[in-house]
C-alpha cells in the first residue's frame, strides 16, 4: 500500500513541470513582449514559418495587370482578392516563387467582401501549399501577431516575396485591419498567423501604416461554394412581374420566352405556392425562386378564374 502511495506521489511530482510548461504563454501570444528574449522568440518563429509561406505565395498575371495569391491545396486552388481574380473564367498566369509559370483561370468572386479564387489547370506534383483557417466564425484576436507576404510590383526572383510583420488592429466577420504596410501588387496575397496558417487575404492598401485591410477567412467560408463554382451563385429566374395580393402574388405581366411564359402562367393569375411553400407576398415569391438554381423543376400552384391549377416550370436564368 505504501509503495502505491509513493508511486502516485512521484508521478504527481513528475507531472508538475509539464503543467508549468503548458501554462506558460508563448512570446507571440502575450499582450506585448516582456523582454528581449520574447522579441527573439517572435523573430525565430517568423523565420521558422517564412520558407513555406513564401513558397506558396504566387504572382497572378491577367492581361497587363498583376496581383498576388496563395496556393492552399495540391489540386491548385489559389485564394486571392476578388478585384485581382476578376471576371470568372478569364485566363490567369500563375507564377510560382521559383519562377515557373502555370496556366489557370479565375473562378468566382464576391465584390462585397473582395474575396476571389483562381484554379491552376495543371498543377505540378511538387506544388507548394499552406494551410488556411477553415473557421466559419473565429477571428484573429486584436493584437495578434501576423505576417503579410506578397509580390508588390510582380515577382522578383532576386528579391523574393516581400514580408512584413505586424499585428491585428481590428477584426469583423468580413474584414481584418493590420499595421502590415501593403504596397501595390500585394493585393490578393496572404496574411499569416505565426503558426504559418493563412488568416486573411490582402484587399485594400493605404498610405497610412494602420489602414491595411484583408478579407477574413470566415468571409471566404461563407461564400465558398459561390467562389469555387460561380454557376452556383446564379439565381434562378421565373419571368413575371407581380404585386401583393391578399391570396398570394398577383401576376401583372409575363415576359415572352421566359420559364413562366413557357409553363403557361398568365397575367392576372395569382401565384399561391412554389412546391409546398405558400406565397404570401410578391417579394417572397422572388426570394423563393432565387433560392433555386437555374434548371430546377418546380411546381407552381396558381389561382385562375377562381380555380386552383398546378403548373410544372423549369426555372431558367435572366437574359443579359
Amino acid at each position: 500500500m505504501m509503495t502505491k502511495k509513493i508511486a502516485v506521489f512521484t508521478g504527481f511530482l513528475l507531472a508538475l513541470p509539464c503543467l508549468g510548461l503548458a501554462a506558460e504563454k508563448k512570446a507571440w501570444d502575450k499582450e506585448a513582449p516582456e523582454n528581449t528574449a520574447d522579441l527573439l522568440a517572435i523573430q525565430k518563429q517568423v523565420q521558422k514559418v517564412l520558407p513555406k509561406a513564401m513558397a506558396a505565395t504566387v504572382t497572378l498575371q491577367m492581361g497587363g495587370s498583376s496581383g498576388s495569391g496563395v496556393v492552399v491545396n495540391k489540386e491548385g486552388l489559389v485564394l486571392t482578392a476578388g478585384h485581382v481574380s476578376g471576371r470568372p473564367g478569364r485566363a490567369v498566369t500563375i507564377i510560382l516563387n521559383d519562377g515557373r509559370r502555370l496556366k489557370g483561370k479565375a473562378l468566382g468572386k464576391v465584390d462585397k467582401d473582395d474575396s476571389g479564387m483562381v484554379q491552376i489547370t495543371d498543377p505540378p506534383d511538387d506544388l507548394p501549399i499552406v494551410e488556411f483557417d477553415k473557421s466559419k466564425k473565429k477571428l484573429p484576436a486584436i493584437g495578434q501577431w501576423c505576417v503579410a507576404v506578397g509580390n508588390p510590383g510582380g515577382l522578383d526572383k532576386e528579391r523574393g516575396a516581400v514580408v512584413r510583420v505586424g499585428r491585428v488592429i481590428s477584426a469583423t466577420s468580413n474584414t481584418l485591419r493590420t499595421d502590415c504596410m501593403l504596397l501595390g501588387g500585394d493585393s490578393g496575397g496572404p496574411l499569416f498567423d505565426l503558426n504559418g496558417v493563412v488568416i486573411g487575404i490582402h484587399s485594400r492598401i493605404s498610405n497610412r501604416s494602420d489602414q491595411n485591410f484583408h478579407v477574413s477567412m470566415p468571409a471566404f467560408q461563407a461564400k465558398w461554394e459561390a467562389l469555387f463554382d460561380p454557376a452556383s451563385a446564379v439565381p434562378a429566374f421565373l419571368g413575371v412581374s407581380t404585386e401583393d395580393n391578399e391570396k398570394g402574388a398577383l401576376v401583372l405581366a409575363v415576359r415572352g420566352g421566359t420559364p413562366a411564359d413557357k409553363a403557361g402562367i398568365k397575367e392576372d393569375d395569382i401565384i399561391l405556392k412554389v412546391n409546398d411553400k405558400v406565397i404570401k407576398e410578391a417579394v417572397q415569391l422572388t426570394e423563393v425562386i432565387q433560392s433555386f438554381r437555374p434548371g430546377t423543376d418546380v411546381t407552381i400552384t396558381i389561382l385562375r378564374d377562381g380555380k386552383e391549377k398546378k403548373l410544372e416550370v423549369k426555372l431558367g436564368t435572366r437574359a443579359r
